[in-house]
Formats: C-alpha cells, structure tokens, sequence
C-alpha cells in the first residue's frame, strides 16, 4: 500500500526558465532531509521557453514529481487552482518558482500545522520577517496601497495577500478552490477573503523573502487592474456567486 502523501508543493511556473532548475534543485534538498512523505507538482501555465523541459528533467530528483500543462497562459491563479485541485497530500503548499521564499521557510510552518490551522501564509511585513534586496520602490507604494484598499473594502486582517508561500490543509479548503473565480494573481486576496468568510483557521508567519529581477507585474498597470479585482471580489459576494452550492 502506497504511503500517505503529507505534502504537495506547487509551483505555478510561465516562462521561468531562469529560475526553475535552481528551484527544482533547492526543494529535492530540503526534501530528502525531511522524514515525510511528499509529491511535487509543476502546473506549466502556457510558458513559451524552456521552462517545461527544464522541469521535466530535473523529476528523476524526487520520488513523486508531476508536470502539469497548460496549454494556453491562463493565469497564475488558474494554476494554483488546477495544481490544488489535484493534490493528493494532506497538506499542500503553494511556492513560487523564483523561490524568492525558499522552500526551507516550511520548517517554520510546521508547529502551525500541529496546532491545527487550516491555512498558514508567509508574510513580509511583519515585523520579525527579513526581506532582502527589497521590492522597487514604486512597486512597494502600490503595494502598501493594495494592502489599504483590500483592508478597507474586503475586511481582510491580515498584513501580506501576495506573498508567493502558503500552505493549504487540503481537505477542508479545497471547497475553496471550487468557488475561486479570479484566474490572474488577485486570486489571492480572492482565496483569503472565502478563507476569512468560511471562518477558517488562518495564521501569517515572517519569513525570511528575497527579491528576484525579471519580475513580471507593471507597478502602475497592475495597480489599477488590483483596485478592480479588489471591487470584482466585492461584487461577486454581493451577488452571491461565492454560496456553497
């Protein structure tokens, strides 16, 4: 009989050829030192390089290793859906593939999970989290201001919503990705707004988050694009659309 997976890790990758291989490398690492039983999963959303080739071929790293493809971009949230979706662990974390957040941060997570939480999420803005080489400035002022927008509208208490690290008890939040509609990475804030909603057990935890270029998001374009998804999420729970049916 096979053995019970605890933990599915996740990582949502669009045209990360530069970073996956050294990501890929850094997880089988931390895995084989750790006594649990894992899979991990790699949701290609429609990259245009290497990036699934790349992935491919570091699998014969780990015991259980999945490449999942999309075949158009579809959007980071769709990934993370379509990955969580299919997690077979009891646990299941969502990482970055710029592993601006290493994947040895989870050791921290791990008394967390042992007092029964059901959703743990990194955070860099507490004030014990370390960040290193930090965002643009300009990025960091959107940033402050999405976090004031979403507080303010969606009543979320909490101090990081895009902080690419966080680890889903997969059973009771997986209802959750059923009722996510936000495929781009709003899909964040879309998720911890239905965590908070539901009344589901959250906590945030510092981490230690380093800044990696080639970074994808246009401070000013997104910042408008993040006050409409932030209205959008609103809407949508006005109209009922998030009821479990």
């Amino acid at each position: 009989m096979a053995e019970k997976i605890f933990l599915t890790v996740i990582i949502p990758a669009y045209n990360e050829e530069r970073h996956i291989k050294e990501t890929l490398y850094e997880i089988s690492g931390y895995l084989k030192k750790r006594g649990f039983d894992y899979e991990v999963m790699i949701v290609d959303d429609g990259s245009i390089d290497r990036t699934a080739e790349i992935a491919q071929s570091a699998a014969p790293l780990f015991n259980n290793f999945a490449l999942l493809k999309n075949e158009n971009n579809r959007g980071k949230g769709y990934a993370v859906r379509r990955g969580m979706l299919a997690a077979k662990g009891e646990y299941a974390l969502f990482m970055d593939a710029d592993n601006s957040t290493s994947i040895y941060e989870f050791d921290k997570f791990l008394p967390c999970i042992k007092e029964s939480y059901d959703v743990v999420i990194a955070s860099r803005r507490l004030k014990e989290s370390l960040v290193e080489d930090p965002q643009p400035m300009l990025r960091a002022k959107m940033g402050q201001l999405y976090i004031f927008l979403t507080k303010l509208i969606l009543k979320l208490n909490l101090s990081d919503f895009n902080c690419g690290f966080k680890v889903y008890k997969v059973k009771p939040c997986r209802f959750i990705f059923d009722l996510q509609r936000m495929d781009d990475w709003s899909f964040d804030v879309e998720l911890l707004f239905l965590i908070n909603k539901y009344g589901l057990k959250i906590k945030e935890i510092p981490v230690r988050w380093v800044h990696k270029s080639g970074s994808k998001v246009k401070p000013v374009k997104d910042a408008v694009r993040s006050f409409l998804s932030i209205i959008k999420i609103k809407s949508n729970d006005l109209k009922d659309f998030y009821k479990i049916k």
